[in-house]
């Protein structure tokens, strides 16, 4: 029996000194980069800068520049560090002069009444962007560059400042084109003037014929820390950037009242509809009104409950609402309230059928008219009965409004549409959703209990 016991002590102690010795091989950032000759280090930073070009003036720059490493060092998180000399045009020497002139051009509009596009402006002065930079004149400078090595080769990153040494001060000319708001122009008869933007697509468009890929620092760390490190920037990208956490709670608190609304409009139309039906099924002696007021509810449960609710939110929207100029947010107050209403209406109803007759017997039996015998006796044991399925109800309610965004109601769901369209992100900010509405499920949940359990209490 004891050696037994020392076979499975000693098999744990294996397990754990192997996990132990796992993690800590994977949390180790590993050893240097390898050595590599000055010209294998050249050919790659060239061919990997020259790739960062994106328009055609700054593929005319990539062409005409060229790094030279001078000196080779290694740091110690895989990185090679190049001392490099690197020749190239001076594109703000060449372009800054000329900024009146190109910020300072019509916007022309087109048939509708817009301004030009940044494309157009593009189109239109690239070719003199070219020519500038064909009579720029060469420059050289010395820069840092730093080469990764990760586990498909070798890879560059370059920074602000390199960028802006190898394009020629493309990085100064962007900062100094997005400062400025006016221009000085000159008019056909020799006087100038001073023009302010009215738009910002001559500004980008400017900026566009000069386009250069910016690329971030390769991360060198084991598998383990860089899926970590991932996590963390796109949690930083979704959530914190730009301030995004604060529209997810905008719509998070667009989704509350919507729910809120809609959820007190169906309980008002779901019991007044459950009434009159109960009343029609219970009552032998029925009026001209009752049967009018029966069909009508009986069409009504038959149209909300045999159509989807994303048609009825885009009908009540952009048939009825809209084209009276009313707001987006009471037409799907109007929409959820009216179908929640439609299965309120059946559970409350359900529940009424459910008490005995001889509690309206007993109530008659005591003076109470038909309406007192319902409010006092019958809708107290009714509502007790039910409470489970209309709980179910609110909760359905509560996740149905997630299609208000059809309409483009800025709710929960907007808002996570919206971070993932500016992001390229899906996984995320969709997960961040489904979790805040189970945890709005699950208070709805609890309070159901409280009650239920204040309900319990009470009959005792």
């Amino acid at each position: 029996m004891h050696k037994k016991k020392r076979i499975i002590v000693g098999v744990v102690l294996a397990l754990v000194v192997a996990l132990i010795g796992g993690l800590a091989l994977a949390l180790r950032s590993g050893t240097t980069a390898s050595d590599i000759t000055k010209e294998a280090a050249e050919a790659v930073v060239n061919q990997q800068l020259d790739a960062l070009a994106v328009a055609k003036a700054s593929q005319l720059v990539a062409e005409k520049n060229h790094v030279t490493v001078n000196e080779i060092s290694f740091g110690n998180e895989k990185d090679i560090i190049l001392d490099c000399t690197v020749k190239t045009v001076d594109v703000h020497g060449a372009v800054a002069p000329f900024y009146d002139v190109f910020l300072s051009a019509d916007e022309r509009k087109d048939g509708t009444g817009m301004y030009k596009s940044k494309l157009h402006f593009k189109l239109e002065f690239e070719p003199i962007l070219m020519e500038l930079l064909q009579g720029a004149e060469e420059k050289e400078a010395d820069c840092r560059i730093y080469l990764y090595e990760l586990k498909d080769g070798l890879v560059l990153y370059a920074d602000n400042a390199v960028v802006n040494t190898v394009f020629g001060g493309l990085r100064d000319m962007e900062a100094e084109i997005e400062n400025k708001n006016t221009a000085i122009r000159t008019n056909p008869d020799g006087t100038t003037e001073v023009k302010e933007f009215e738009s910002g697509n001559i500004k980008q468009g400017f900026l566009d014929c000069l386009e250069v890929r910016q690329n971030e620092k390769p991360d060198t760390a084991s598998a383990f820390v860089r899926f970590w490190n991932k996590q963390q920037k796109t949690f930083h990208k979704n959530f914190i950037e730009a301030g995004r956490w604060k529209t997810i709670f905008k719509g998070l608190w667009t989704t509350i009242r919507l729910t809120v609304f809609a959820l007190l409009l169906g309980i008002v139309i779901g019991f007044l509809v459950a009434f009159i039906r109960a009343t029609y099924l219970k009552l032998t002696k029925r009026g001209i009104i009752l049967k009018i007021l029966n069909a009508i509810c009986q069409v009504y449960l038959t149209v909300i409950r045999g159509t989807p609710v994303v048609v009825q939110i885009m009908i009540i929207y952009f048939v009825i609402f809209m084209p009276l100029g009313i707001d987006k947010f009471l037409a799907a107050v109007v929409c959820f309230g009216l179908n929640s209403g439609a299965y309120v209406a059946e559970i409350v109803r359900g529940g009424i059928m459910s008490v005995d007759n001889g509690q309206t017997e007993a109530g008659r039996s005591l003076g109470f008219g038909y309406m007192p015998t319902m409010f006092h006796i019958v809708f107290p044991q009714a509502f007790k009965t039910v409470l489970p399925a209309l709980a179910n109800e609110f909760v359905v309610l509560l996740k149905e409004t997630s299609i208000a965004f059809y309409i483009g109601l800025g709710d929960l769901m907007y808002s996570i549409n919206a971070i993932r369209a500016a992001t390229y992100t899906a996984f995320m900010p969709l997960v961040a959703s489904a979790i805040i509405y189970l945890i709005m499920v699950l208070i709805l949940q609890h309070l159901v209990t409280l009650l239920e359990r204040r309900l319990r209490n009470s009959e005792r």
